[in-house]
């Protein structure tokens, strides 16, 4: 059980953490006036946070300006990296509308997910480089191990290349009911297909049966390519 204590000091820390990214976002890391940044923050106690940070060594501070350490860059651009990722999962894969909830729960995913799982869903993005809104997300390890762009993971269907063989990993139906229609004809997670043609219509093939689906529901079931 989480102490009262530990809460606090854990909201502290994302205070300060919120205060590091913000500053980041205004002007990539370099100079930036207090005043902007407190509006920017929009947080009750922005000048505890701020002495937090300074005596943090993350932020120094000159002439009504502030500037970001190296070290405070390093966390600002891990914490930027962590939520415009969440961004681009929840808005271009799991295919959420609602942009407050997507912001929102970004929020606190860039206070959570550890550098293994950040790096797992950029690779499973196929490390984009940016965000719905057009952003620039700052890059990882597992995208610097790369010299150029690499496919995603898991994409839609009918993105697969013609006789590749995929394993379904999840359906995300803009109208509910398919998912019903699809499981009926056996389209349902953890199902191996094979994309057999395109046009004039998209036909896979899912074991001995062959199926011809509507563009628009192939481009709603996501899949992870087979060797």
């Amino acid at each position: 059980m989480v102490s009262h204590t530990q809460h606090t000091q854990d909201l502290a820390d994302h205070e300060q953490e919120h205060v590091v990214a913000k500053l980041w976002e205004l002007d990539e890391g370099t100079v930036t006036g207090i005043d902007d940044l407190r509006a920017a923050s929009n947080i009750e106690h922005f000048d505890e946070v701020l002495e937090a940070l300074v005596e943090r060594r993350l932020v120094y501070t000159a002439n009504r300006s502030l500037t970001l350490t190296p070290e405070g860059r390093e966390l600002a651009e891990s914490l930027v990296r962590r939520h415009r990722l969440a961004e681009s999962l929840f808005s271009s894969v799991i295919d959420v509308r609602d942009d407050h909830a997507v912001e929102s729960t970004a929020c606190v995913m860039e206070h959570v997910l550890s550098p293994s799982v950040t790096d797992s869903v950029c690779s499973f993005l196929g490390h984009p480089k940016f965000c719905p809104h057009g952003k620039p997300i700052p890059a990882g390890n597992c995208c610097r191990s790369f010299s150029n762009a690499v496919e995603p993971l898991v994409q839609p269907l009918d993105q697969l290349a013609v006789g590749r063989s995929a394993r379904i990993v999840y359906i995300v139906p803009r109208d509910p009911g398919r998912l019903v229609k699809l499981s009926d004809l056996g389209l349902v997670p953890g199902v191996a297909v094979r994309l057999q043609q395109k046009r004039p219509a998209t036909v896979v093939a899912v074991g001995e049966t062959t199926l011809a689906l509507d563009r628009d529901i192939v481009s709603e079931i996501y899949v992870k390519k087979l060797p």
